[in-house]
């Protein structure tokens, strides 16, 4: 078998404080007022000398597609990489600038954003300039009380986190990455900049283990947040420490192998979206545009912020109905296998029922399943929670007016699932073929 060669980069992608966070309002206009810890680029290279895989998480809430777009085109064009091979990931923290473009969560900043991608780029050059002998190895270890249930009262949290650990030809290790799901979410609507959670554990991780470089691939927590959401800088570092804490022992006693088969691609997914009848939205959006025209300057502002998004994501459904496939939504999944493990990657706020679904049905002893990659597409929900009022309404028919798309059809989750499934099925008989 091939020698795995391996490499890491990273950049600092800390916006400037004045810059509008993502998140928990319409038009609230959280500006950052205080940097906690930078945040970061973090890339990762693999190859088997027949080709290189690099993968990347950022400490960011989500990235554009265009962002995405551009970086493929500057390490296409610098470094020859194939962008099919270039996986861009994102741990989803509140605590960072608005990356999405979205109706009222966050003003979109083009001074910031624009940089993004050569700062992305040069990570991911970093770490191909790299590429040197190395050992690989999966594992997994629990964690408990991390995660919580947010739509179901007492409902099912991810327990454990699936690990990758890296070495150099020496054995000792360089590089690693967790796959764990619960929103960065405890620092709440605070105005500081700050990688939450996964970027306090990488933090501790590194300073104990100089050389270390550690990636956080968010998992399937659309309906999981962390422990003491909104509590603030205290919480926040007990749950780094947590992490840390289960997560640098269990890396430690990983075997790795030297031995390395890789393969990769992306693959086209469309899931079912519901339709609304145009009349009665352009209906409803005529009413409100009069009631929030007609609004005086001594109106409550939380009341006028609530009333222009009604109007404005009405506007947007409008121009969703106008485009080439409203009753679809296209987006894709990127994949690497690696050995027995296999990382899929996939833009969404994917429910746990679906992701600890895909992991079972796996013929892959270790399976990632990693949201909030390459573009931006909200929560996909279950049936049910189309009509449960709390949070699983919200995520199913609420957040899509936030991420600029129809709202999915309540079975798309489990479309999304069987998707998945038969994917991995497919690279299961690649392999085989090709063996």
């Amino acid at each position: 078998m091939p020698q795995l060669h391996f490499g890491t980069g990273r950049t600092v992608i800390t916006p400037p404080t004045g810059v509008e966070l993502c998140g928990y309002g319409p038009y609230i206009e959280r500006q950052a007022t205080a940097v906690h810890q930078d945040l970061h680029s973090t890339a990762l290279a693999l190859s088997d000398g027949d080709g290189v895989y690099v993968w990347v998480s950022n400490d960011l809430v989500w990235t554009d597609r265009s962002l995405v777009d551009e970086t493929h085109r500057l390490v296409r064009d610098r470094y020859g990489l194939d962008p099919a091979r270039v996986i861009i990931t994102n741990t989803h923290t509140h605590s960072g600038p608005a990356t999405m473009k979205t109706v009222a969560w966050g003003k979109w900043d083009e001074d910031y954003t624009s940089g993004l991608p050569a700062l992305f780029a040069d990570a991911l050059g970093e770490a191909v300039s790299n590429l040197a002998p190395g050992r690989i190895g999966f594992g997994r270890t629990p964690v408990p009380d991390l995660s919580v249930n947010r739509v179901d009262e007492g409902g099912e949290a991810d327990a454990q986190a699936l690990l990758m650990r890296i070495d150099d030809s020496s054995g000792r290790m360089r590089a690693a990455a967790i796959n764990f799901g619960a929103h960065p979410v405890t620092l709440g609507a605070d105005t500081v900049i700050c990688g939450d959670y996964p970027a306090d554990a990488i933090g501790k991780m590194e300073e104990e283990r100089l050389g270390l470089r550690v990636l956080f691939f968010q998992g399937s927590c659309g309906d999981l947040n962390c422990r003491g959401f909104g509590e603030g800088m205290d919480m926040m570092k007990a749950n780094g420490s947590l992490l840390r804490e289960h997560v640098l022992p269990a890396l430690d006693h990983i075997e790795t192998t030297a031995d390395v088969e890789l393969d990769g691609n992306t693959y086209e997914i469309a899931l079912p979206t519901e339709v609304p009848d145009r009349t009665g939205l352009e209906a409803e959006l005529a009413e409100y545009r009069d009631r929030f025209e007609a609004s005086d300057n001594e109106a409550d502002p939380a009341d006028l912020r609530k009333l222009r998004f009604e109007v404005d994501w009405r506007a947007q459904r409008l121009e969703l109905l106008d485009g080439p496939h409203p009753q679809r939504l296209e987006f894709h999944v990127a994949w690497m296998r690696i050995n027995d493990a296999v990382l899929l990657a996939h833009p969404l706020e994917l429910f746990l029922t679906y992701g600890k679904q895909v992991q079972s049905a796996s013929p892959y002893p270790h399976t990632m399943v990693i949201g909030y990659a390459n573009e931006t597409v909200g929560y996909l929900a279950r049936p049910q929670d189309f009509d449960q009022e709390g949070f699983g309404w919200y995520a199913a028919v609420f957040a899509p007016r936030i991420c600029r798309h129809l709202p999915f059809e309540p079975d798309a989750g489990a479309v999304f699932r069987d998707h998945l499934i038969a994917l991995l099925h497919r690279i299961r008989q690649r392999e085989m073929e090709s063996a």
